[in-house]
């Protein structure tokens, strides 16, 4: 591929920085020599170009990380990084150019993206290829290889990028709790009068109405935006966002047919009714609702257990400001967390590479501790001062911080789990940061009831975005038109039962066979 973004890189290393990063992460770790496979067969750097969602602080011009990495991978690595927001908009670009590099990173995993770009015969196949590399197979289950087969041919045709389980919650202004004097709520009706509060109370003590209780962004990864941002709320009428978990009743349903579909759709056209949403919701680019709860535009945000120490980096008193939560209890007390297999995304290999191998032994390397502590922490004596991967505790100056917001994050790792555990938990970096996040994180567990949910490999259920296209999107718009109140209950009931149910029967019918076969 002809890299032309001006974010790219091609770096070698000292061996000065090698001895920092082995004095760094320790003698305990997989090395690139633990990587099996067929490769080129020389010990001449392989050189490896990459398409990566980065986030936006990362310079990766002359990045002593990513130089690192070339030298103990022994790669040539040349990095493209479009900007978060409108990565997938790039992404698509470049899937359809014909010029591709030998790494692309799929922020949406094993999506109808991926399916279309199969069908397309760019993608290749790795079945027969997986099994030599050793870190790939013991650093991703077989529950993450099942997630990602293609629901057309059986086949895989992308890497899982391993992932902590997250939690999702919400994160809140803890300040505005406080000077309202009010605790962060627990269900939706503790929800509704903390809304209004920070909605109606000045909880910024400015003067003006100029506060919201909740935004949300705008989703990049299909569906509107509620169910991009919402499942702190949907847990409450027991409402699971994604499939793979029953209704109250036992049965399995598509989410439509679901007991609690309608009742929160009614709860937020409440909320809107009652202005307590920021009006600007539907038009927020993707971590626009997170902008405007650091600037104090709005007080709760849905989040994951990692989400208030990770958000230091956009605002330095995060930590102080805001706390994490579990989601909202139901009619019967019960804090539903529908968790689904701990991947985010995953790697595809375009069949244009001419080194697969190569690539593979490369992904295999980012599959171990040394990469993944390279990755999070970066390099002892520019990025951090000292590290206990034991415990996560880790020090830094405040020059080392500074460095490590442009050097590394989360978002450079080719898996961000080892064993699935993170080498650190990002921007926790005095003790008093990480007993927060630590007590926090367990309250919030005492009071959820984690329920695992398989991946659905269910062909006609996964295809629908592109089977009915527009009635994909007519869906979505007659959802948001109830919640906006321009259309009424019976219209929106009048559209699902005259459109939406017959033309989704035979994908819920296979998507019920499906689940019931699973047996879970």
């Amino acid at each position: 591929m002809k890299m032309k973004h001006k974010r790219k890189v091609s770096a070698f290393v000292s061996v000065a920085l090698l001895a920092a990063i082995v004095a760094g992460c320790g003698s305990n770790v997989e090395t690139s020599s633990s990587s099996g496979g067929k490769s080129s067969g020389t010990n001449e750097p392989v050189s490896i170009s990459m398409f990566n969602r980065v986030n936006a602080q990362i310079v990766v011009d002359n990045n002593p990380v990513i130089a690192e990495v070339n030298k103990l991978a022994n790669v040539k690595l040349s990095v493209e990084a479009p900007p978060i927001n409108n990565y997938n908009d790039k992404l698509q670009v470049l899937m359809a150019s014909g010029d591709l590099p030998d790494l692309v990173y799929n922020w949406g995993g094993a999506d109808s993206n991926m399916e279309t770009w199969i069908k397309n015969g760019l993608l290749t196949p790795l079945d027969d290829k997986i099994a030599q590399y050793p870190n790939l197979t013991k650093n991703i289950t077989k529950e993450m290889w099942d997630s990602v087969k293609s629901v057309n041919d059986g086949k895989i045709y992308i890497v899982p990028r391993t992932n902590v389980v997250n939690h999702w919650g919400y994160m809140i202004n803890q300040t505005w709790l406080d000077k309202l004097n009010l605790k962060a709520p627990t269900t939706i009706d503790e929800f509704t009068n903390v809304c209004k509060a920070f909605t109606l109370g000045d909880p910024d003590g400015n003067g003006k109405a100029d506060t919201y209780c909740v935004s949300f962004s705008n989703p990049t990864l299909g569906g509107n935006t509620i169910w991009n941002s919402s499942n702190f709320l949907t847990s409450a009428f027991n409402l699971p966002i994604q499939n793979g978990s029953k209704d109250t009743d036992g049965n399995y349903k598509i989410r439509e047919k679901m007991s609690g579909y309608i009742p929160f759709l009614t709860y937020m056209k409440q909320l809107n009714d009652d202005k307590l949403i920021d009006p600007e919701f539907l038009v927020n680019k993707i971590y626009v609702d997170q902008d405007k709860l650091n600037q104090n535009r709005v007080g709760i945000n849905y989040a994951h257990q990692y989400t208030v120490m990770g958000n230091l980096s956009k605002d330095k008193d995060s930590d102080k400001k805001f706390t994490y939560h579990a989601v909202l209890k139901d009619s019967k007390g019960v804090a539903s967390d529908w968790v689904t297999p701990a991947t985010w995304g995953g790697w595809m290999i375009p069949k244009s590479t001419k080194h697969v191998d190569d690539v593979l032994k490369f992904l295999d390397w980012g599959n171990t501790a040394e990469a993944n502590t390279l990755f999070q922490i970066g390099i002892k004596g520019l990025t951090y001062d000292s590290y206990d991967p034991a415990t996560k505790s880790i020090s830094r100056t405040a020059d080392e911080t500074t460095k490590l917001a442009s050097t590394t994050s989360t978002y450079m790792t080719l898996a961000n789990a080892v064993n699935g555990e993170p080498a650190l938990i990002e921007n926790a970096d005095t003790p008093e940061r990480l007993s927060k996040y630590k007590a926090q994180f367990d309250d919030a567990m005492k009071e959820m009831t984690v329920i695992n949910v398989p991946a659905v490999r269910s062909p006609k259920i996964s295809n629908l975005s592109k089977t009915i296209p527009d009635l994909m999107k007519k869906k979505d718009d007659q959802e948001m038109k109830y919640i906006l109140g321009t259309i009424s209950l019976q219209q929106f009931k009048d559209f699902l039962e005259k459109e939406w149910y017959p033309a989704t029967a035979d994908a819920e019918k296979e998507y019920i066979d499906y689940m019931n076969k699973l047996g879970k």
